[in-house]
C-alpha cells in the first residue's frame, strides 16, 4: 500500500473533534529533518491530557521502523499557545541528552525525531508539534509496568518476586539516574509511565513519558497547574513549590512505584489532590507485609520486609530534604534486601508456565499467515557482520569487519573502541545484562561495555589462545571457546570468575555456535576434523561433552536456545534440525533442505530458523498433529545468510551478513499496511 503526500500539510476545514485529529494531521507526516523520511500514522494507542499517541512505521531510504508519535492535542495548543511548543522542547532536550551517548542507555525509551505539522484552524493556521519514539514490544506480559504487574498476579497469584524486583529497580533507578545525569527532572513517575520488554535476564523496564519534565534551561510550566499523578506526585510538585522541585521529587515517585511493583497495590490510596496532601503528611505508611499480593518469597523474610517498609517510608518523606537524593541511594537502601541469590535471573516456572500458555492459544501469533513483515534495515556492501548480542528492546550491538558497531533501531552507528588493542579483532560481543556487554578480541582480550563505555578491560596471561566466543555469565557460570597457537579449539568454563580446568576438541575444527538451555548445560555446534557436522551437550561443571545421535552433514551452523524452558535447536546444513527438549532429542528438516545458518527460542519455547531469502517456524500441524518447519517469510533477493536472530513472543527479528534486518509482527499491528513489503511465502 503506498500513500501519496505533500511537503505541505495544510488543511482548510476548521478543527474537527478530538477524535477525529487523525483527519487533521492526515495520513502520513514529513521529517523536518531527514531527508526522504517519512511517517505514516496508523491505529490510536493511547492519549492524555495533552496529547495523542498513535502506532505510526518511519518510512526511510535506509529502511523502516515501527514508532509510536505523539501529537500535541489541538486544544492544548490553543489553550496554551508558546508553552504548548515548551512542552515538545521539554520532552525533546530531556531524551535528545540521552541519545547522544553510544550505545544508549537502553532504561530510557528513545527519542527518534520531533517536528511540527500546520493545520488550518479555521480562523488562523496552527502548529501542532510531535515526537516520534522508539515503539517498545511488551510481549505476552504487557507494555506497561502496570500491565506487567497485573499479569503477574493474575497468573501466579502474587507480583513481583525478590529477583525480579530487584531487576525492576536496578534498571529503573539506572534509567532515572541516567535522566538526572542530563539535568532533567521526570516530574511524573508512575507505573504507566515505565514500559518494559523482554522476558526473564532480558526484560528491561524504561522511563517513559516525559510530557511534564523539567530540563535545566528549560523553565516553562502551565500557568502553575499541579504537575504529576496524584499517589505517585511528591508535595513539592502538587503545591507547586518550584524551589524544593529536585532529583529527589522523582525518588518520591519511584519510591511509590516500587512499592507497586512488589505488591499491585498503590502506596499512596488517595486520589485526590487533598487527599494526597493528607496521606503524605501522615507519618504512617504502608507495609508490604499488610498486602496479599506480596510474593511469599519475600513475606517468608518478614525482616526483609521491615527494611524495604523504612526505606520506602524515607523515600517518601513529605521533607525533601530528608529522602534519598538520588536515584542511586534509593536503589543501595533497598537492594541488599532483595540479591539472596546471585545466580543469573531466572524466570519462576509458574512465570514460564503463564507465557507458553498464552502463546499456545489461538491467537495472531500463533498463526505463521497472520504474520506481517518489514524491511528495517537495507544491507551495506562494505559491512560484514560477524557476531550480534541483542537487547529485548531489538537493539544490537555487533562485531563487524570495521570494529564494534551498534544498531538502534534506525541505523548503524560506530561505537568507540579506544581501549581494544585493534577494533578490527574483535571476535564476538555477548549481552550480559541489559545494558552491558561483554566483548571478546584478539590478543586474549576482553571488554565490558556499557552506555558510559569501556568499562573494564581484561587481558589473559595466555596471549596466544584466540578467543572466538562466550556464552553464560561473568558472574555465574559461563564458558569460553578459543583456538590455541595450532588451531585446535578448547573449552574454557568460568564459574564465578574462576577458571576452571579447560577441555580440549582435538577432533573438532570449529566450534560454530553455543547457546545455553538449562542452569549449566549448554548445545554446541560445529565441524569435525574428518570433515562433518557435529551435535553435543556441554556440562563445564562436569567437564563432559556428550555428542548427540544426529545425521551426517557438512557442518552444523547455528544453535539456540532459552534456558528457561530447556528447550535447544541445532541447525545445520541441506536444512537438518536436532530439537531438543526434556524428552530427548529428535531430527527434524526444514520443507526446502537448504542451509539453515540462524535459529533461535524464544520465551514460550517456539522455535525460528533462516538461512538465506528464507525464515522458517516449527509449529504444530493440525491435520497430523505432528511438529513442523513452515516457511513463513521469502525474499530471493537476500542472498546473504542470515547471521543472528531475537525472537520474543509476538515478535522476530534476523540479520544477515551484510547487516540487512528483517522483522515480523502479528498482522493485527497492522504496520504492513502502511507500506509494501515482500508477501510471506505459502509452502
Amino acid at each position: 500500500m503506498t500513500y501519496v503526500y505533500s511537503e505541505s500539510l495544510r488543511m482548510t476545514a476548521s478543527f474537527p473533534s478530538e477524535d477525529t485529529l487523525l483527519s487533521i494531521i492526515g495520513p502520513s507526516i514529513p521529517s523536518n529533518y531527514s531527508d526522504g523520511v517519512t511517517y505514516h500514522i496508523g491505529r490510536r494507542v493511547g492519549e492524555g491530557g495533552m496529547s495523542v499517541a498513535y502506532l505510526a512505521l518511519r518510512v526511510g531510504p535506509e529502511g523502516n521502523a515501527p514508532v509510536v508519535i505523539k501529537v500535541l492535542r489541538p486544544r492544548f495548543v490553543r489553550r496554551f499557545g508558546d508553552t504548548a511548543m515548551m512542552t515538545v522542547q521539554k520532552e525533546s532536550v530531556a531524551l535528545g541528552r540521552l541519545n547522544e551517548r553510544v550505545p544508549p542507555t537502553p532504561f530510557v525509551v528513545r527519542l527518534i525525531e520531533v517536528g511540527s505539522v500546520i493545520v488550518d484552524g479555521g480562523q488562523r493556521m496552527t502548529e501542532l508539534p510531535w515526537l516520534a519514539m522508539e515503539y517498545v514490544h511488551g510481549g505476552a506480559e504487557g507494555t506497561t509496568l502496570a500491565d506487567r504487574v497485573a499479569h503477574s498476579i493474575r497468573k501466579t497469584g502474587h507480583a513481583f518476586d525478590p529477583p525480579r524486583a530487584a531487576h525492576a529497580i536496578e534498571c529503573l533507578c539506572k534509567g532515572l539516574a541516567a535522566v538526572h545525569d542530563v539535568g532533567v527532572i521526570h516530574r511524573d513517575l508512575k507505573p504507566e509511565n515505565v514500559l518494559c520488554c523482554g522476558f526473564g535476564h532480558d526484560e528491561i523496564f524504561k522511563v517513559a513519558d516525559f510530557g511534564v519534565a523539567r530540563p535545566v534551561g528549560v523553565a516553562a510550566t502551565f500557568g502553575g497547574t499541579t504537575i504529576g499523578t496524584p499517589g505517585y506526585a511528591a508535595p513539592e510538585l502538587i503545591v507547586m513549590d518550584q524551589r524544593h522541585i529536585g532529583a529527589s521529587s522523582d525518588v518520591f515517585g519511584l519510591a511509590a512505584v516500587i512499592y507497586f511493583l512488589f505488591t499491585g497495590r498503590p502506596y499512596f490510596k488517595g486520589r485526590t489532590v487533598t487527599d494526597a496532601i493528607l496521606e503524605i503528611q501522615d507519618s504512617v505508611r504502608s507495609s508490604l507485609l499488610d498486602e496479599d499480593t506480596l510474593a511469599e518469597e519475600l513475606r517468608d523474610r518478614p525482616s526483609a520486609c521491615r527494611a524495604i517498609d523504612q526505606a520506602l517510608a524515607r523515600a517518601t518523606s513529605p521533607n525533601p530534604l530528608e529522602r534519598p537524593q538520588n536515584a542511586e541511594a534509593l536503589a543501595a537502601s533497598l537492594l541488599p534486601w532483595l540479591h539472596a541469590d546471585s545466580r543469573m535471573l531466572r524466570a519462576s516456572p509458574r512465570r514460564v508456565e503463564s507465557v507458553i500458555t498464552m502463546a499456545s492459544e489461538p491467537s495472531s501469533t500463533s498463526d505463521p499467515a497472520g504474520w506481517a513483515w518489514i524491511t528495517r534495515q537495507l544491507a551495506d556492501s562494505e559491512r560484514v557482520i560477524r557476531c550480534v548480542a541483542w537487547a529485548s528492546d531489538g537493539r544490537c550491538l555487533a562485531a563487524t569487519n570495521t570494529g564494534l558497531c551498534f544498531w538502534n533501531g534506525t541505523h548503524w552507528i560506530a561505537v568507540p573502541t579506544d581501549q581494544l588493542p585493534d577494533p578490527q579483532g574483535i571476535r564476538f560481543v555477548h549481552r550480559m545484562a541489559a545494558g552491558r556487554w561483554l566483548v571478546g578480541a584478539d590478543d586474549a582480550t576482553f571488554a565490558i561495555f556499557t552506555e558510559q563505555g569501556t568499562q573494564e578491560v581484561v587481558r589473559l596471561s595466555h596471549a596466544n589462545l584466540r578467543v572466538e566466543a562466550f556464552s553464560g555469565s561473568l558472574e555465574d557460570v559461563g564458558i569460553v571457546v578459543s583456538l590455541d597457537a595450532s588451531g585446535v579449539p578448547c573449552l574454557h568454563a568460568l564459574v564465578g570468575r574462576r577458571w576452571l580446568k579447560p577441555l580440549l576438541l582435538p577432533n573438532v575444527v570449529a566450534v560454530t555456535s553455543m547457546a545455553r538451555v538449562g542452569d549449566v548445560t549448554w548445545l554446541l555446534a560445529g565441524r569435525k576434523t574428518g570433515g562433518g557436522g557435529i551435535a553435543a551437550l556441554y556440562n563445564p561443571l562436569d567437564w563432559d561433552l556428550q555428542p548427540l545421535d544426529s545425521p551426517e552433514v557438512r557442518a552444523y551452523l547455528a544453535c539456540g536456545g532459552h534456558p528457561d524452558n530447556a528447550i535447544g535447536i541445532v541447525a545445520g546444513a541441506d536444512g537438518i534440525m536436532v530439537y531438543l527438549d526434556e524428552s530427548g532429542a529428535r531430527i527434524e528438516t526444514v520443507p526446502e533442505r537448504m542451509d539453515v545458518s540462524a535459529t533461535v527460542v524464544d520465551p514460550s519455547g517456539t522455535c525460528w530458523a533462516a538461512g538465506a531469502g528464507r525464515i522458517w517456524r516449527r509449529q504444530q500441524d493440525e491435520s497430523t498433529g505432528h511438529d513442523r518447519w513452515i516457511c513463513v517469510w521469502e525474499n530471493p533477493v537476500w542472498t546473504a545468510p542470515f547471521v543472528s536472530m531475537f525472537a520474543d513472543v509476538g515478535l522476530i527479528i534476523a540479520i544477515t551478513a551484510d547487516g540487512a534486518i528483517v522483522e515480523g509482527r502479528p498482522a493485527d499491528l497492522q504496520l504492513h499496511t502502511l507500506v509494501s513489503a515482500p508477501a510471506p511465502c505459502a509452502h
